[in-house]
């Protein structure tokens, strides 16, 4: 009798050890936000600000910057999905894949060049769209970039902004111009709206700031590390238009 109580002792404690292993396979939720604490937070030149009159307006992050008072509302859209769709082609894909990799946390959007997905229009009395001009060193990268295209004689700190935050993430902003695809803006000869934006940031850098030796170094290491595909189609385009823009504003070839 006694060998029966000590087997069954002995089993009960081998099954409370293996139930306390089972439960202790996961972090407890204040150890996983204890531990989410002390990650160094994404940089990112981009802050949000709040878009409470939006019909589907995205959540609020933590740490996003209150605009002041009085302010009107940022624009914005629908969010589609965690982060930007990825392309389909495989080739395309692996093409961008380095600059890819940090992206999951961006306050991206949409990414489209369609004033309709942000609820927008290239109207001086569209609130949204001129608080892009005015905070233009704060709203995120695709709401950046579709006022640059559309504003027409308003984008002159849009594109001295896009030119600051290729200077700081290129990565970033190239892959997001991989993202948009074959988007075309229905002007001029009506080419893609990726090289429009290109064209945007030489410019920026060679009419203002005379062909920087930062933009050229930006530049050149991303040449070297993007030797084919998109992104280096899209370098070339860049390039392209500085050496055309240093020529047109101060007489000078590179």
């Amino acid at each position: 009798m006694r060998r029966n109580v000590t087997g069954i002792a002995a089993l009960a404690l081998a099954l409370c050890l293996l139930l306390a292993a089972c439960g202790g396979q996961g972090a407890l939720p204040s150890d996983a936000a204890a531990s989410r604490e002390t990650e160094a937070p994404v940089r990112t030149a981009e802050t949000v600000p709040p878009a409470e009159s939006l019909p589907a307006p995205p959540e609020k992050v933590s740490g996003e910057e209150e605009p002041p008072e009085g302010e009107p509302p940022a624009p914005g859209g629908e969010k589609a999905s965690a982060a930007p769709t990825r392309p389909e082609d495989g080739t395309l894909a692996e093409d961008i894949a380095p600059a890819l990799e940090g992206l999951e946390e961006t306050d991206w959007q949409i990414v489209s060049i369609d004033l309709e997905s942000f609820g927008l229009t290239a109207k001086s009395d569209d609130e949204r769209f001129m608080y892009i001009m005015e905070y233009a060193d704060t709203v995120p990268l695709d709401q950046l970039i579709v006022f640059d295209l559309w504003g027409d004689a308003l984008t002159e700190g849009s594109s001295e902004e896009l030119r600051s935050r290729f200077l700081e993430a290129p990565d970033t902003v190239l892959a997001y111009l991989v993202l948009m695809g074959d988007q075309r803006v229905d002007y001029w000869d009506q080419p893609l709206a990726a090289d429009v934006v290109c064209r945007s940031i030489a410019t920026a850098d060679a009419a203002w700031h005379g062909g920087s030796e930062e933009f050229a170094q930006t530049l050149a290491a991303c040449q070297e590390r993007y030797p084919a595909g998109r992104i280096a189609e899209l370098l070339d385009v860049m390039e392209r238009e500085h050496t055309a823009s240093m020529e047109r504003n101060h007489g000078q070839s590179q």
